[in-house]
């Protein structure tokens, strides 16, 4: 997904800043949105923490991986929130 196609995609479509960005959606189609981004998400995270260990930034290339773990799992689960987040 590029930053272009990104900004066309559900969640950014609110009717004004304060609205949540998923509250027009349906559940499915929030959550289907949710695990696109994730995804999309793991991918450029995965991205980052490669440059990060070639540039010898062990810290950040360890906290991309936090993110991307996260990210993935978010992505798997279809977008929805563990019992108890969100």
């Amino acid at each position: 997904m590029s930053m272009s196609s990104a900004r066309k995609h559900p969640l950014y479509r609110r009717k004004s800043p304060r609205e949540p960005a998923t509250s027009h959606l349906t559940r499915e189609t929030r959550e289907a949105a949710q695990a696109e981004v994730a995804g999309y998400i793991a991918h450029m995270s995965a991205e980052m923490m490669v440059m990060a260990a070639r540039a010898n930034l062990d810290l950040l290339s360890y906290l991309l991986s936090i993110a991307r773990t996260e990210a993935e799992t978010v992505a798997h689960r279809g977008g929805s929130h563990p019992p108890g987040i969100g």
